[in-house]
């Protein structure tokens, strides 16, 4: 099962909440190594352009500040990723939508 993660670090830096899950899950996290859930924001307001894309996203603790999207996000919205022309095409509320993809630091990111 492909799902979104978060570091604790960035999840901190955007002011994310996060409930702690009645089971751990150990898994692999964005730095190759194994850790356990800290727990899971459920239905974060991901925004896309003026689009918000609620996600669950599951919190581990790192250094790094990274957020990963699971293939769970891509179904749920019909997402395409065209990594050769740097373009995302997705489908939300009753809409399509194709933005460009261009690289950001976390400062930059916001999730409500």
């Amino acid at each position: 099962m492909q799902i979104s993660v978060c570091t604790k670090s960035l999840a901190v830096k955007l002011g994310l909440k996060w409930t702690k899950l009645t089971e751990t899950t150990n898994m692999v996290t964005v730095n190759g190594q194994k850790s356990l859930t800290l727990g899971i924001v459920k239905n974060a307001q991901l925004k896309i352009m003026d689009v918000l894309v609620p996600i669950n996203i599951h919190i581990v603790d790192s250094t790094k500040e990274k957020l990963l999207i699971g293939s769970n996000w891509f179904s749920k919205y019909k997402a395409d990723l065209i990594l050769t022309k740097n373009k995302l095409k997705f489908e939300a509320q009753e809409r399509k939508f194709e933005v460009k993809i261009i690289n950001m630091t976390s400062s930059n990111i916001k999730v409500q």
